[in-house]
């Protein structure tokens, strides 16, 4: 069946009234990680702390503070949902942890 030419101005037109919240959740999503990311990686080279432990927890409370801040409700606490987005913080950090050190000791190898 051939849609007519309403149908697709109609679709063009939802995709992308979708786009534009989406484009803003993406950018305030990436502001709200990286920014805190980036002052927990300069706290780490500024002391010198390579603990995995170090990484696992700022990662923890990155993701817990951003969904916090997203959804301003205290039912996000009760949901679970900030220990989902305080996990998913905590293998982040573990996974920045692993790939820094990795390239530390491909350096020293060279």
């Amino acid at each position: 069946m051939v849609a007519s030419g309403g149908d697709i101005m109609r679709l063009l037109g939802g995709v992308i009234a979708l786009l534009l919240p989406s484009f803003l959740v993406f950018v305030i999503t990436c502001l709200l990680t990286a920014i805190p990311a980036a002052i927990a990686i300069w706290l780490s080279e500024e002391f010198r702390i390579r603990s995995a432990g170090f990484f696992a927890g700022a990662g923890a409370a990155i993701g817990a503070l951003c969904i916090t801040v997203l959804l301003r409700s205290p039912a996000v606490w009760t949901s679970g949902l900030v220990c989902l987005f305080a996990a998913a913080g905590f293998v982040a950090g573990l996974t920045y942890w692993f790939v820094v050190r990795e390239l530390e000791a491909a350096e020293h190898s060279s």
